[in-house]
C-alpha cells in the first residue's frame, strides 16, 4: 500500500473514465439542444412551454419511481438488495439519469407533434 499515492488514483481513474467523462459531456450538451430546441418549437406553435416542462418532469419521475427497484442489477446484485430508505434514495437517483433521458425526449417529441394553436 506504500505505492499508491492520490496522483495515482487520479491518473488511473482519468485514464479507465477519461473518455467517458467526455462522451457524457456531449450527449449531455446535445439533450441540452434537445430541450431548449422543443421549448423553442412548443412556443413557437402557442404551446406554453411551463406545461411541456411539467410533463416532462412527471414523465420523468414516474419512470425513475418505476426503474429504482431494478437499479441493483446495472451492479450486478440482485434485485432484493434495496433494504433501507437511503437505499432507495439512492437508487432513486442513479435512475434518474436514464428517466431524464425519456424526459428530454418526451418533450421532443411532444413539441414535434403538437399541432400549431390557432390565435
Amino acid at each position: 500500500m506504500d505505492e499508491i499515492s492520490i496522483s495515482m488514483i487520479v491518473v488511473t481513474l482519468w485514464e479507465t473514465f477519461g473518455g467517458l467523462s467526455v462522451m457524457a459531456a456531449i450527449v449531455g450538451v446535445i439533450l441540452f439542444g434537445m430541450l431548449v430546441a422543443g421549448f423553442v418549437r412548443a412556443r413557437a406553435k402557442g404551446m406554453p412551454a411551463s406545461r411541456l416542462f411539467r410533463q416532462g418532469v412527471l414523465i420523468m419521475l414516474v419512470l425513475a419511481a418505476v426503474i429504482t427497484p431494478f437499479v441493483p442489477l446495472w451492479t450486478l446484485a440482485p434485485v432484493g438488495n434495496l433494504h433501507g430508505l437511503v437505499d432507495y434514495v439512492f437508487a432513486y437517483g442513479i435512475a434518474l439519469a436514464p428517466a431524464s433521458i425519456v424526459g428530454v425526449f418526451w418533450v421532443d417529441i411532444r413539441s414535434r407533434l403538437q399541432q400549431a394553436v390557432p390565435s
